[in-house]
């Protein structure tokens, strides 16, 4: 167990001062957990304190409005996570007494959350000695035993690779695989400090890119250190292509008043709103004036209105799942006398809204800064 000692007794020293570390609430690592998913510490901090503030309980959120959730959430995007625990609140509330339950099948079962933030949740918020493997730990047990694809690991490890494997004592090899091999290492009572340090060393010392050996409170026990390949370890993943995406969006101006319109549950980033926006073009050039010309086009086409003094405000550039985004941001006002003119596709609800409205209506991210270039 030295491993497992001297990764303790350096998580103690330099663990990061986290807001849910500081009482270890379920409800707090419940929600840290959720916003960390495909999320950097440092840009959810922010968002978990506002979070926290305005809805410091279970019973806040099951009683809050889905439009003020999705508001606070805003920019954070995925935003499937914010509904999730907004429905997951009201099932707590009604099931559970507003007591988040601790039995793991339990909190398996709960809507948005999978078998690494059960783990997340049993171990950190109830100390239950349950595994977690996100990216970091892979990271570290790949390098720690030289495993090269951690994701698919499922192999016979020798003795001399150090592990304690409560379920083969005494055998020559070890049939195991990345999940029995993490919960193998957890020290007793210790399942919330461990798991926290193994993903702490995957974050701060044992990175990705260039690597901090030298402070690496484990390195005499890691192999890929020991060979000097730690830099080949996890083996890279092949790269997708990126498709390059261009598009535009039409705030449309009337009688100090804006369009936007709320994108329809069961889409993506269903119930947010946004702005007019079209796809133009995948993976070719186009010239702004040929996208302000699309971009009038359609807005006649799809919307029924006539816009006049197309200006250009502002691009943004946003990425999304092997996408590189280019928005390209137009301003116009419309001949059009009556608002119900307006078409919007079907069961799309659509609003004119003033400026200071903008911060009642949860947008996507690239929408929500459209407003602030209006403010």
């Amino acid at each position: 167990m030295r491993l497992q000692h001297k990764l303790l007794n350096w998580f103690h020293k330099n663990q990061r001062p986290l807001p849910w570390r500081e009482h270890y609430r379920p409800y707090e690592v419940w929600v840290s957990e959720i916003m960390l998913q495909q999320t950097q510490v440092e840009t959810a901090l922010p968002y978990f304190n506002r979070w926290m503030k305005i809805l410091p309980t279970i019973e806040s959120l099951a009683r809050c409005g889905e439009k003020k959730v999705l508001k606070l959430w805003e920019g954070l995007g995925y935003y499937s996570r914010a509904r999730n625990l907004h429905k997951t609140a009201k099932l707590i509330m009604e099931k559970h007494g507003g007591e988040f339950p601790n039995d793991y099948d339990a909190i398996l079962s709960l809507k948005g959350i999978g078998r690494y933030t059960a783990g997340a949740i049993a171990s950190i918020a109830f100390n239950q000695g349950k595994p977690i493997v996100d990216g970091n730990v892979l990271r570290v047990l790949s390098r720690v035993y030289m495993i090269k694809t951690p994701e698919q690991f499922s192999a016979s490890l020798p003795r001399s690779a150090g592990l304690n494997l409560r379920y083969a004592r005494g055998s020559a090899r070890i049939r195991t695989n990345i999940w029995d091999l993490e919960e193998s290492l957890i020290p007793k009572g210790q399942a919330r400090f461990f798991n926290q340090a193994l993903m702490e060393l995957g974050a701060l010392v044992c990175t990705k890119d260039n690597p901090r050996c030298g402070i690496c409170p484990i390195r005499r026990f890691c192999v890929a250190f020991k060979n000097n390949k730690v830099a080949n370890y996890p083996a890279p993943k092949k790269r997708k292509k990126i498709v390059k995406v261009t598009a535009s969006a039409l705030v449309i101006s009337k009688d100090g008043k804006f369009l936007i319109h709320r994108r329809p549950e069961g889409q993506i980033m269903g119930g947010l709103w946004e702005f007019p926006e079209w796809k133009l073009a995948r993976n070719q050039k186009i010239s702004l004036a040929e996208i302000k010309e699309k971009t009038t086009k359609l807005v006649k086409n799809k919307l029924g209105v006539e816009t006049i003094g197309l200006k250009h405000l502002g691009t943004i550039k946003r990425n999304y799942t092997h996408h590189l985004e280019t928005l390209y941001v137009f301003l116009a006002g419309t001949i059009d006398r009556h608002k119900s003119k307006v078409r919007t596709a079907e069961s799309w609800l659509s609003s004119w809204v003033g400026r200071k409205d903008f911060r009642r209506y949860p947008f996507s991210s690239a929408h929500a800064k459209i407003a602030k270039l209006l403010a």
